[in-house]
């Protein structure tokens, strides 16, 4: 190691705030330097208790603003003006985030409006942003209210960032949120209350009350499925401050599951009630190969990588999953190997191949998503399985729910059946294990008779039931599964 190396003058310092790189969702998080070692690496203690002892300078964004929520994540910087970005390596990492954004409009927009709404009535509301892994969840929600709240005084509105993964208790969960959003957080938290006492305090502190312009609370919960193991009961009462008429509390869950709703809040309230319509959902859908070779060649630009090398590693992946992250990592694997083979041009067909191939290729797609589905989507892919005889595989979806029916006749009796196979439909789809299929009809009559949509199972049926038999629930599933 050269003397330069060595006596290296790093710009941080032990004990300054920073946003790091964590690199196991490539996303920033606020951060203490904890030491600075004499190789030029950092030892840091991330907010939500995380620690890292082997970053480097390059992986700290910025300094974090004084009076950042503990917990909150950092807002993504925009590119230069010239984008893409730097290089494209830097380009394809999953820390990078670039300026804009596409193929998320829609979803984006909602996000933002729930945001713009509720700062405007200074009323709660409850949403949950869903979808498959890798298709800009967080990332979205992320800067829609960085859009909405990002200039907005302390004294209208005041939020926080949680990861649901960080609470080992619905108490400890229960605890954050009121430090995160309560103004005067000493008196709420004043002689470590029980859980009925803080939720008492909770529900004051965020009550409109007979205040004329009263604060708006944000809390956004990653991971929010993570609660339901060990802190269910926690999430259902935070959830029901949240939708109070007169409640400023504004609840924003992530996840993967597109069935936290019913499982943590509904449960067997009827989806047109009162308390179910001031709950929203935004489903994230997985991207399909156009929309991947988009998202890289914004990040590098036109020419780094050949059509046919594009075309496979988009193709490859969005039919596997549509995660926009491990279309970013082959391409990157792709990019590095050849430049330590010192090829000239555009990357190649044969290394995005080999890119594909040493990432497990299917290995990390929807079939392999199955074994965490819930039983009930377990249940509704066997019932496609079931249908998909036809010489184009495709089925109605009101003949998928008569499926899901007969093989859930304890929910036929109870009359909940259509809604849960509604939800279960809905799952597959954000998984890529389901899909709309060739209908001829008109707009109109589609319209007019959705139940009629034609659908198809979007991978290998043999392959689904050997992946439904891995990940039965019971011994029966797995039987009808074969």
């Amino acid at each position: 190691m050269s003397s330069s190396s060595k006596k290296r003058k790093l710009s941080v310092a032990v004990g300054d705030r920073v946003e790091a790189f964590w690199p196991k969702d490539g996303e920033y998080y606020p951060a203490r330097v904890r030491a600075v070692h004499a190789d030029g690496t950092l030892a840091l203690d991330y907010a939500d208790g995380d620690r890292r002892s082997d970053a480097r300078e390059s992986d700290l964004r910025r300094a974090a603003a004084p009076g950042t929520p503990a917990l909150a994540p950092a807002t993504p910087l925009e590119a230069d003006a010239e984008s893409p970005a730097r290089n494209p390596d830097d380009a394809l990492r999953l820390s990078y985030a670039p300026a804009t954004t596409s193929h998320r409009g829609p979803e984006y927009a909602t996000i933002s409006q729930f945001f713009a709404d509720r700062l405007h009535q200074r009323r709660g509301g409850s949403l949950y942003v869903c979808g498959a892994p890798g298709t800009g969840k967080t990332l979205h929600v992320e800067r829609a209210r960085q859009s909405a709240l990002g200039t907005t005084s302390t004294r209208d509105a005041k939020w926080c960032f949680l990861r649901g993964t960080a609470f080992a208790s619905g108490d400890a969960f229960l605890r954050a949120v009121a430090k995160g959003v309560c103004p005067d957080k000493k008196t709420v938290l004043q002689d470590d209350p029980e859980r009925g006492e803080l939720l008492h305090r909770l529900k004051e502190a965020c009550d409109v009350g007979t205040r004329a312009n009263p604060v708006l609370r944000v809390v956004v919960v990653d991971e929010i499925d993570s609660l339901l193991r060990c802190g269910g009961d926690a999430l259902k009462k935070v959830y029901a401050l949240a939708t109070r008429e007169t409640s400023t509390l504004a609840l924003v869950g992530i996840a993967n599951a597109i069935d936290v709703p019913r499982r943590a809040f509904f449960g067997d309230i009827p989806k047109a009630s009162e308390e179910a319509q001031r709950h929203g959902t935004v489903v994230f859908r997985p991207y399909a190969h156009a929309q991947l070779v988009d998202i890289v060649t914004q990040r590098v630009g036109e020419g780094v990588f050949s059509k046919p090398a594009l075309e496979f590693v988009a193709r490859k992946v969005a039919a596997h999953s549509g995660d926009a992250r491990r279309a970013l990592d082959a391409c990157r694997a792709a990019l590095l190997s050849a430049k330590r083979h010192g090829d000239a041009g555009p990357v190649s067909l044969a290394r995005a191949a080999e890119a594909v191939r040493e990432a497990g290729g299917a290995a990390h797609g929807p079939l392999a998503a199955v074994v965490s589905l819930p039983h009930h989507a377990h249940v509704a892919l066997r019932a496609a399985l079931d249908l998909s005889t036809n010489a184009d595989r495709s089925f109605t979806r009101s003949a998928l729910i008569s499926a899901y029916a007969r093989l859930q006749p304890q929910l036929g009796r109870r009359g909940d059946c259509a809604g849960a196979a509604d939800d279960s439909v809905a799952l597959l789809e954000s998984s890529g294990l389901l899909g709309s299929a060739p209908d001829r009809r008109s707009k109109a009559l589609k319209a007019r008779n959705p139940g009629q949509a034609k659908m198809r199972v979007l991978v290998d049926a043999d392959d689904a039931r050997a992946a439904l038999e891995r990940g039965s629930r019971s011994s029966v599933l797995a039987a009808r599964a074969r």
